[in-house]
């Protein structure tokens, strides 16, 4: 049974909050304690010498506490991301799944029509409607290409969604990604990011608009690139393009996305660069197995 991702965030963001307050609070009462000790000076109970010992240990264990705890919300914020990245490949995943459960539902119906139009002799015809459900299923089975279900998943949505806006899709793979060394949803988000721009560049191009998207291996790496026939990227932004904040997309974008692609890369020892001309630009990432 799936869980409800948007409610563990929801858990996420009080309990981040809660162990803020309760810390915020440690700090105002650790404040009051001084001044309460200021002012007391002369209490009859401990000499100024045991006062000032016990102060400095309540302000050493808030301060020990409080990075710890600072050091977990921090921790908590950043698997909210990934929280994201689950949600986002799991919708993806039941599209993937619901397609192929309709054409599975659907195949005896198919196989049905078939043998009557064979037992009529309507070879023409049967000839057609195999045609037809064939180019059904190559649709389908075109993006399950590698043994990674979310990246199948990823990119039978990221082709629909570029299709529907009128730019073609190509795909060329020849891996199964089986040995990919970061977490799929990590990957997902780095072709995610790449497939987005490169449909965000070919919305005011006139004519043939295109994608390429392609997925390889050699021994000791993978390798990915994805390529649009957009407007060229001038070259003193390519050498900006993966700062954090820098967008050319105006208010339209927040300029972290391909930051965050090349932190996911560099983490796992992989490069990016990007190439552009007028002709196409691309993208090509590679990855350690």
């Amino acid at each position: 049974m799936r869980r409800n991702l948007k409610t563990d965030n929801i858990n996420i963001h009080k309990t981040a909050a809660t162990v803020f307050a309760l810390n915020l609070i440690e700090i105002i009462m650790l404040i009051g304690i001084i001044i309460y000790n200021s002012i007391t000076k002369s209490m009859n109970q401990i000499s100024n010498n045991e006062g000032h010992i016990f102060i400095y240990i309540v302000v050493l264990v808030v301060i020990i506490n409080s990075f710890i705890t600072l050091r977990y919300v921090y921790s908590i914020a950043g698997n909210i991301s990934q929280f994201h990245m689950l949600e986002d490949t799991l919708d993806k995943l039941e599209d993937l799944n619901t397609s192929l459960r309709a054409q599975r539902h659907d195949f005896m119906n198919h196989l049905q029509v078939v043998y009557g139009l064979m037992e009529m002799e309507e070879y023409p015809d049967a000839m057609e409607y195999i045609d037809r459900v064939y180019t059904d299923i190559q649709s389908i089975n075109k993006f399950l290409k590698t043994s990674n279900p979310a990246v199948n998943a990823l990119l039978q949505a990221k082709v629909l969604y570029a299709e529907k806006r009128g730019i073609e899709v190509r795909m060329n793979i020849t891996t199964n990604l089986k040995e990919l060394k970061i977490q799929p949803w990590e990957f997902c988000r780095v072709l995610g990011n790449l497939i987005d721009n490169a449909i965000y560049a070919l919305q005011g191009k006139v004519g043939e608009r295109y994608i390429l998207i392609e997925l390889f291996e050699d021994l000791k790496k993978y390798g990915f690139r994805v390529i649009n026939n957009g407007p060229e990227i001038p070259e003193e932004l390519i050498e900006r393009i993966f700062d954090a904040g820098f967008t050319t997309k105006g208010e339209a974008g927040e300029g972290m996305g391909l930051a965050i692609i090349k932190k996911i890369i560099n983490e796992v020892g992989g490069s990016i660069t990007v190439y552009s001309n007028n002709e196409k630009t691309i993208f090509e990432g590679m990855l350690p197995r």
